[in-house]
């Protein structure tokens, strides 16, 4: 998927993934179906599948879904959910030859890898019609707002890390906007809408993730230390909320763009 050091960070949260992410509502997998086959997709490499959260629904729609990811910890979740076409690989060298699938999906993965470029460029080689990314672009007249974004919560606990003595090295934003620098970078030649709609959520629910030790950024803080961290900012952020408009879209390349 993406580096070695990333692989090992989600081996170690691969148990707690599944209760700590949104799945994929049932309308944007029928809509995500859709669009595929429409497209042409029925056979569909799944790049960083992860622990099916995707291949699982999509498979279900009658898809034939094969995933490849990094992590074991992750391929060992996505195997006890009776996910049986599996490999572990990464998205620099698939294991397959060319043109041998229909179409090579990366669902929210792009801001993952240290070279998307390469990665695309190896997934239109194995896909006869491309690679295809399940992407948050910004909503149309958009500005990134410091304080009214959804990686307020992280940013409140991350400063308090900070204040204790564990800076944590993040650059690039939050993964939404990782996502929009990639598509900057290298257009797709066509983004369709899955979803669109606004969304009211808690603050304290990013917390969770970082209570149970869910997030890969995190995992070198000493427990004590970074349940501290919590609490502390379970108490300023209080019964806050935040609210956003999220879109999501597949984004589609026949091409990398040079």
């Amino acid at each position: 998927m993406a580096t070695l050091e990333v692989a090992r960070d989600f081996d170690q949260i691969s148990s707690e993934y599944d209760a700590t992410r949104e799945p994929l509502d049932a309308a944007s997998v029928g809509r995500l179906v859709d669009l595929l086959t429409a497209q042409g997709v029925r056979s569909v490499l799944e790049v960083g599948v992860g622990t099916g959260r995707i291949a699982q629904p999509l498979t279900d729609a009658g898809l034939t879904v094969t995933g490849v990811d990094a992590s074991r910890g992750m391929l060992h979740r996505a195997r006890s959910k009776g996910l049986e076409r599996l490999v572990r690989g990464n998205a620099y060298h698939l294991p397959f030859a060319d043109r041998s699938s229909d179409g090579v999906l990366f669902v929210h993965v792009l801001h993952l890898l240290d070279d998307p470029r390469a990665a695309l460029t190896e997934a239109v080689r194995v896909g006869r019609r491309g690679a295809l990314a399940l992407v948050h672009p910004a909503a149309p007249g958009e500005v990134e707002r410091q304080n009214s974004s959804a990686w307020d919560a992280r940013r409140v606990v991350f400063r308090i890390l900070a204040e204790k003595g564990y800076p944590i090295s993040r650059t690039g934003g939050g993964p939404p906007a990782r996502e929009r620098a990639v598509l900057a970078e290298l257009p797709p030649d066509r983004l369709d809408t899955v979803s669109d709609r606004e969304v009211t959520e808690p603050l304290s629910k990013t917390l969770r993730m970082f209570e149970r030790r869910a997030s890969r950024h995190t995992l070198t803080i000493p427990r004590e230390v970074l349940s501290e961290a919590v609490r502390e900012a379970e108490r300023e952020v209080g019964d806050r909320t935040f609210t956003r408009r999220r879109i999501e879209a597949l984004a589609a390349w026949s091409t990398v763009p040079g």
